[in-house]
């Protein structure tokens, strides 16, 4: 009876990791056969507004002003939603030739709420698309030139590279772990298999009247909320390798995880909410976003893959303990795939020293947000910076 019992809890424990392991092995796997793609058609000229939310931001907003000024061409203009700041960003970037639109104390806080803002004020503006980024992340030259041939080539949706910051931390280290996953080996698989990459609110272009008919409105992960939102429409949200952007890492691990804790809690909010929707669509994009959004992050299916592994292992349950190691398996492919194709270095591989302490730390960010969710989403406070 002992050893059908922890059978059964070991499946119990398993299935949740499977889910991940087969929809990341997919993905890694059809990444491999990534190529960059040659946009076809003419390219007109694409006059970009680059949004930034910003609060509080004046020790890296700079840097990021002084990047998109150097890439940005005659034409294309920069607006910095100053989102209720008591420092100097409003300053920073009038300085640096930014329009400037003020938020006060006593307006609804939160990103959402601040795009909206700038949605609104854009109405005055003359421009065709959209870039939508963060104050702490920097692009990459020709950044504007290649969204532009994207556009051209008739995509109305678009997601840059996004990558992490390198840095010797291991908080640097994990944090480029992540979005090699998330920035770089996801969006080359859903290419492949033609399915629409995810928006991750730094890097996202969307054409003037894609974006006039959408709505920011989630709390969290607003994002992941308007991607939800064009795949119900069928629009397909194109990655495009070589606009890149790098973004800061949290100063800290406690950053970090009220950085994730809000994120994974946007996440939920948005199963709740689109699972259902997404299987309405009847579509393989609907599918593949039904499947992401119930797959719980890579280091918590580590986690519950190799724990159910073992607990099968006690049971003797040997075929649960062979679809354990298989699911093992498939993670570690994508976390190698992922490692290759983002060249994250020798350094990220000395993180998995700490591998254990990560994904317990996962974990409870997964239970605080699961925790946080039961009396409603709530608002965030923006990132701390140090």
């Amino acid at each position: 009876m002992f050893h059908l019992v922890v059978a059964a809890l070991a499946v119990v424990v398993l299935a949740p990791g499977l889910v991940t392991a087969l929809h990341l092995g997919l993905m890694a796997i059809a990444s491999m056969a990534y190529r960059v793609p040659k946009w076809k058609g003419a390219a007109p000229r694409v006059r970009f507004l680059v949004v930034i939310p910003a609060h509080n931001e004046e020790l890296l907003l700079g840097r990021t002003l002084e990047a998109i000024n150097a890439d940005r061409r005659e034409g294309d203009q920069v607006l910095v939603v100053d989102d209720r700041s008591k420092d100097r960003t409003g300053e920073i970037a009038r300085a640096h030739g930014a329009v400037v639109l003020t938020r006060v104390d006593g307006e609804e806080p939160g990103r959402a709420p601040a795009r909206q803002a700038a949605i609104r004020r854009s109405a005055e503006m003359e421009w065709d698309a959209m870039v939508m980024v963060d104050a702490d992340s920097v692009i990459e030259p020709g950044f504007f030139a290649e969204c532009e041939r994207a556009l051209g080539a008739g995509a109305v949706a678009l997601q840059a590279r996004s990558e992490a910051a390198r840095g010797s931390r291991m908080v640097d280290q994990a944090a480029l772990a992540s979005f090699a996953i998330q920035g770089v080996t996801l969006p080359r698989g859903r290419e492949v298999l033609h399915a629409p990459v995810r928006l991750r609110g730094t890097g996202m272009v969307l054409r003037r009247d894609v974006l006039e008919r959408l709505d920011f409105r989630a709390k969290a992960s607003e994002d992941l909320q308007v991607s939800l939102d064009l795949v119900q429409e069928g629009v397909r949200t194109r990655h495009v390798e070589r606009a890149r952007l790098r973004s800061a890492n949290a100063d800290s691990w406690k950053i970090a995880s009220t950085q994730k804790q809000r994120y994974e809690a946007g996440r939920m909010a948005a199963a709740r909410e689109f699972v259902p929707k997404m299987l309405r669509c009847r579509s393989w994009a609907g599918l593949e976003a039904a499947w992401f959004l119930i797959s719980p992050p890579f280091a918590t299916a580590a986690g519950l893959t190799v724990l159910g592994t073992l607990l099968a292992l006690l049971a003797g349950a040997w075929p649960v303990v062979w679809v354990g190691v298989g699911a093992v398996g498939l993670l570690g492919l994508a976390f190698t795939v992922a490692a290759v194709q983002a060249r994250v270095g020798w350094r990220v591989l000395l993180a998995l020293a700490v591998a254990p302490f990560y994904v317990g730390w996962k974990l409870m960010v997964q239970l605080k947000a699961l925790l946080g969710l039961r009396g409603g989403l709530k608002e965030y406070g923006a990132t701390e910076r140090r």
